[in-house]
């Protein structure tokens, strides 16, 4: 029996959403420019999350975020293991936050979409970089805007559809809506963070042809 929240439930549920949803950008755009995940945000966005889920869909909803979010996390955590410079360890979390939030039922879909967005990271800070086209996609590249890009969205019509199911399309139309949603979110992110870093590569090229080494002369002093 599908669970049918109050009117306090919901505005639990919306505003812990909404926190949540913050938190995530918070999360993306520090990593989409530093380089770096604050696991502090991260923490932010799954306790937010989860509370959110759990006010909108009930107690029921608590076994499957927690076991998608073990699932995930332990994915997380094997890539380390077995790959340690592919995966950094705050990237743990990061999983399972994305676990935790997506629920058995949209996992699969949020880790699909995420795939899909790395190579649309790759390319872009592969330019913003100057590689070469062989290399484009040899490179480092922050793991949190293509996994919250999928997520964000995700998890946005996870709780409109809890709260105002007649309102909230579903099918080809919610995955077609979700999918657009990332892409646009993604995008954001993408020129948050490598837009100034091609900015700053471009300076300094301009600065070292404008300003060329110039070889010391020694101070000549007159003698009386």
């Amino acid at each position: 029996m599908p669970h049918d929240p109050g009117i306090a439930a919901i505005a639990l549920g919306v505003g812990s959403a909404l926190l949540s949803l913050f938190a995530m950008a918070r999360v993306a755009c520090m990593d989409a420019r530093r380089m770096e995940i604050d696991p502090a945000w991260i923490a932010v966005a799954a306790c937010a999350g989860l509370a959110a889920v759990l006010a909108v869909e009930g107690p029921g909803a608590w076994p499957g975020a927690v076991g998608a979010a073990a699932m995930a996390g332990g994915a997380g955590w094997l890539a380390v293991r077995l790959h340690p410079g592919w995966v950094g360890q705050s990237d743990i979390g990061l999983l399972a936050m994305l676990g935790l939030l997506s629920g058995p039922r949209l996992l699969l879909p949020v880790i699909g979409l995420s795939v899909a967005f790395f190579p649309v990271a790759f390319f872009a800070y592969g330019l913003a970089r100057g590689k070469r086209r062989g290399r484009i996609f040899r490179h480092m590249i922050p793991l949190a805007p293509p996994y919250v890009a999928a997520l964000a969205p995700a998890f946005a019509w996870r709780i409109a559809s809890a709260v105002r199911p007649d309102l909230v399309p579903a099918g080809t139309r919610s995955a077609l809506a979700v999918s657009l949603a990332g892409v646009l979110a993604l995008a954001g992110m993408l020129l948050a963070g490598a837009l100034p870093m091609a900015a700053r590569r471009r300076a300094m090229a301009a600065g070292s042809r404008a300003c060329p080494d110039r070889t010391r002369q020694p101070n000549h002093q007159e003698e009386d």
